[in-house]
Formats: C-alpha cells, sequence, structure tokens
C-alpha cells in the first residue's frame, strides 16, 4: 500500500514530511517517510528545550516557527510521531484546526489488505500486516509487527504495540493501548481506554477504561483518584 496523505480537499503535491514529536517513536515514524520516500523536513516539538536542536540530522522546531513558516513548508504534511494516545489526539486536532496537511505512512514491509482501511495520521510500522476488511481509525499506531486480524474495528487514537496479535473481527475502543506481544482472542470488544499489559492473553471482552494483565487477562484494581 502506497504512502498517502490526509489533504483535506487539498491539492498539493506533498514531497516531504515534519515529525510531530521529537522522541525515539518520533525517528521511528521520520524513518518510516524517507522509506516511503519523502524526505524529512525537521521535526516539531512543543517541548521548549528541545527547540532548535537537531535528531537525525534535521532541525527540530516550535509550533509558532510552524504557523510563520507555513509558507516554507506548502510541500509537506505532518505525521505523528507522538506515543501517548491521549496526546496525540489532541495534537492531531490542533493540526486539524490549523488546516495544516495530516500523513498517514506505511513502511513498505507491512502488508495492508486492498480491502482494509487506514485512518487518516495512521502509521504503520515494518511488518504490521492488516488483513483484508478490517477498520482502522484516525492517528492509530500499528507498531513493528502488529498483527490485525479480517474484520477487526479499531477506533482512533489505537496503539498497537510491537508484535501485539488481534484475532479476526476484535473490536478496539479509542486510546485503547495493547502492550507488547499481547494477544486478543478472536471476537473479543475491548473498550475505550484500556491498557492491555504486555504478553497478556485477552479471552473476555473488557470494560472501558481497565488495565488488565496476565494469562489469562484479569482487570487490576481500579484506582481511585482524589
Amino acid at each position: 500500500m502506497a504512502p498517502t496523505c490526509d489533504t483535506q480537499g487539498s491539492s498539493l503535491a506533498i514531497r516531504s514530511v515534519i515529525v510531530y514529536g521529537a522522541s525515539g517513536h518520533g525517528k521511528v515514524v521520520a524513518d518510516i517517510a524517507l522509506c516511503a520516500g519523502y524526505t524529512l523536513a525537521g521535526f516539531l516539538d512543543d517541548d521548549p528545550s528541545k527547540v532548535g536542536g537537531v535528531l537525525l540530522g534535521a532541525p527540530i522546531f516550535s509550533w509558532e516557527a510552524l504557523s510563520r513558516r507555513r509558507e516554507a513548508w506548502s510541500d509537506s504534511a505532518v505525521a505523528l510521531g507522538i506515543g501517548d494516545n491521549a496526546h496525540r489526539e489532541r495534537c492531531f486536532g490542533r493540526l486539524r484546526a490549523s488546516g495544516i496537511v495530516i500523513a498517514t505512512l506505511v513502511h513498505p514491509a507491512a502488508v495492508i489488505a486492498r480491502s482494509a482501511r487506514l485512518g487518516a495520521g495512521t502509521v504503520a510500522m515494518a511488518r504490521a500486516v492488516v488483513n483484508p476488511d478490517a477498520v482502522v481509525g484516525e492517528g492509530s499506531i500499528l507498531n513493528t509487527g502488529s498483527i490485525t486480524e479480517h474484520d477487526g474495528d479499531l477506533g482512533r487514537f489505537v496503539h498497537l504495540s510491537p508484535n501485539a496479535t488481534l484475532g479476526g473481527g476484535v473490536s478496539i475502543g479509542d486510546r485503547t493501548h495493547v502492550g507488547l506481544g499481547a494477544v486478543v482472542l478472536p471476537g473479543i470488544r475491548i473498550g475505550a481506554d484500556v491498557r492491555v499489559g504486555a504478553g497478556a492473553a485477552v479471552h473476555r471482552p473488557v470494560e472501558d477504561g481497565l488495565t488488565v494483565v496476565g494469562v489469562p487477562a484479569r482487570p487490576m484494581p481500579r484506582r481511585n483518584v482524589p
């Protein structure tokens, strides 16, 4: 599947990518952009201590700098390089409200079925697999070696960690994070804002907001927030 951009009706020819998030995860997203044939224009970051630095040979700049120099980057899209699901959702909203083109990136070594659909801002990393009729919501991360089997339904801003595996027909709610090497059995529904621990095996539905760990996966006690 070729790399694409959510152009929101724009006819711009996208040649380069700016990565939102000058971090380790951002570096992986930047490498995907390069592998997909884009030029890396730089990194955007909201941390003042990072602004003015260099990452992977590319400059790190602020939102204000991007806003001042929009014309200079008129052929660029912004890819989401932020691992935290809620933070990524906020940044996605900021970009869309500003009319900035949001990149949807697919590593050349990923396998995306022709009938699968990836939402705007999603990034599929090397060896990620999305099988037929699966739907992935906006701003999601399909990390290295993750598998989304046929007819999967992933919400917005989901994160599948490396080697996480979803069986056929699994449903995942918004902002849910499935940990390293976790397995979700076919047909299971997991709610929104769930955390699935590394190596867990989910064999029953999971309610919104829970953290589940272990084999078989069991919910952790909810924390009382003052």
